[in-house]
C-alpha cells in the first residue's frame, strides 16, 4: 500500500496521522476550520490516499484541502472487512467502525469486545462471524468530572489523574476523583463480565484518549496504544484499495 494520510475528527479535537506503509511517520493535532492540511501533502508528496473518521462534522473542510488524493469518508456504507448491525447502519460513528476494524486486524475470527474510552465510553463487540454489534454509550471520564463542576455550586473541576482511588476520602478533590474512577472502573468490570457470560474466549480492547487512566485498574485486557484508531483506519483504507483490485 501507498503512503496515507488518516484523519480523526471527534467531538473534542481532531488529528491526522501520515503512515508510510504501515508505519506512521508523523501524528499532530489540527483544527479542521483554519489549519491547511494540503501542507502536508506538500511535506509528504508520496502520499496519494486519504481516509476521513468523523464524529464532529467538518469534513468538507477538509475534503476542501485534499483535492489532490482520493479520500474515502468512513460510513457504515464504506466496504468494511466485517458485517455491521443492520439496525446500526447510519448510526454508528465511524470512530467505533475504526477500533472494531483493529480489532479484525489484530484478532481476526474471535470474539472481542472494544471499550473505547474518550469523550464517550463506547462497547462494541466483533463476534467469530465478523459481525460488528453496538453496545452501550455512557459519559467518559472527563465528561463526568465537567458535568459534576457544571451542575453543582461548589464542586471544582479536575482532571483525570492516576492516583489510587480511596473509599474513604480526606478532602473534595480525592472524592471527586475517587467516585470518577470507581464508577468508570466497576462500569467497565461489569459489562465486561455480561459480554464473557454471552462471548466464549473475549478478547477485551481498552482504547481511546483516556484508556491511560485505567491501566493496573483493569486486568485481563490488552490497552491498546495512542495509534489504535489510526492503524483501523489504515486497515480500512487498505481493505478497500484491495476490495478495488479484485
Amino acid at each position: 500500500m501507498s503512503n496515507a494520510l488518516t484523519i480523526d475528527i471527534g467531538n473534542t479535537r481532531s488529528k491526522y496521522a501520515v503512515f508510510e506503509g504501515e508505519n506512521i511517520v508523523r501524528r499532530g493535532v489540527f483544527d479542521p476550520l483554519y489549519d491547511d492540511l494540503s501542507n502536508l501533502l506538500l511535506k509528504y508528496p508520496g502520499i496519494n490516499r486519504g481516509i476521513i473518521s468523523s464524529v464532529g462534522g467538518k469534513v468538507d473542510y477538509c475534503l476542501a484541502q485534499l483535492r489532490g488524493i482520493e479520500t474515502i469518508v468512513l460510513t457504515s456504507d464504506t466496504p468494511l472487512p466485517f458485517k455491521v448491525q443492520p439496525a446500526a447502519r447510519g448510526q454508528i460513528g465511524s470512530d467505533r467502525l475504526a477500533v472494531v476494524a483493529e480489532a479484525y486486524a489484530l484478532k481476526p475470527h474471535q470474539n472481542s469486545l472494544i471499550i473505547d474510552v474518550g469523550t464517550c465510553i463506547t462497547y462494541d463487540i466483533l463476534t467469530c462471524d465478523d459481525e460488528q454489534l453496538c453496545g452501550p454509550i455512557s459519559p467518559g471520564i472527563k465528561l463526568r468530572f465537567k458535568a459534576m463542576h457544571e451542575h453543582t455550586s461548589l464542586l471544582p473541576l479536575l482532571d483525570p489523574s492516576n492516583m489510587e482511588p480511596k473509599l474513604l476520602c480526606e478532602n473534595t478533590k480525592e472524592c471527586l476523583q475517587s467516585g470518577v474512577t470507581f464508577g468508570v472502573v466497576s462500569e467497565i468490570k461489569e459489562f465486561i463480565n455480561a459480554y464473557s457470560n454471552i462471548f466464549n474466549d473475549l478478547n477485551v480492547f481498552i482504547s481511546g484518549g483516556d484508556n491511560i487512566f485505567l491501566e493496573n485498574k483493569l486486568k485481563n485486557c490488552i490497552f491498546a496504544n495512542s495509534n489504535f484508531l489510526f492503524n483501523g483506519l489504515r486497515y480500512i483504507l487498505e481493505y478497500n484499495e484491495n476490495q478495488q483490485v479484485k
